[in-house]
């Protein structure tokens, strides 16, 4: 910005506080008048100093690229999550599971000394068809 741009500036915002001032009402609201129009006049002050930026300067992300990629992760801790939580009910045996990618339980293997009814039980809890649970014990 040029200097006198700038004074030009500064000095459009002092004169138009100026008049704001004369036609603003008597009383009470003056006050929060002026506290406006002073932070204008600061505003036009402070202009230069403040970092112009163009949008070539702007990196924007390519938002679906990052929703993407944040969704991947979702799902891939929500299928940890749920083998740990599997592993949990039916001690000394390993999960497996596939989720889609709304979070919902596709398919289902445990590996180990598992009761096959509770396992299957489990599965319905998880909206599971059970030809979609497969059980290898492995004692």
């Amino acid at each position: 910005m040029d200097f006198t741009l700038y004074i030009r500036s500064v000095g459009a915002a002092v004169i138009l506080s100026a008049l704001m001032d004369i036609l603003a009402p008597e009383g009470e609201f003056r006050k929060y008048c002026r506290l406006a129009w002073g932070f204008a006049v600061v505003a036009a002050m402070l202009g230069p100093l403040t970092p112009r930026l163009s949008f070539e300067e702007i990196d924007i992300p390519d938002i679906a690229a990052a929703k993407a990629q944040a969704r991947a992760r979702v799902l891939t801790e929500h299928k940890k999550n749920l083998e740990a939580i599997t592993e949990e009910r039916f001690p000394g045996c390993r999960a497996y599971i596939e989720v889609d990618g709304d979070g919902n339980v596709t398919a289902m293997t445990v590996s180990g000394p598992a009761d096959a009814n509770e396992v299957m039980e489990y599965a319905g809890e998880l909206n599971l068809d059970g030809d979609r649970v497969k059980i290898n014990e492995n004692k």
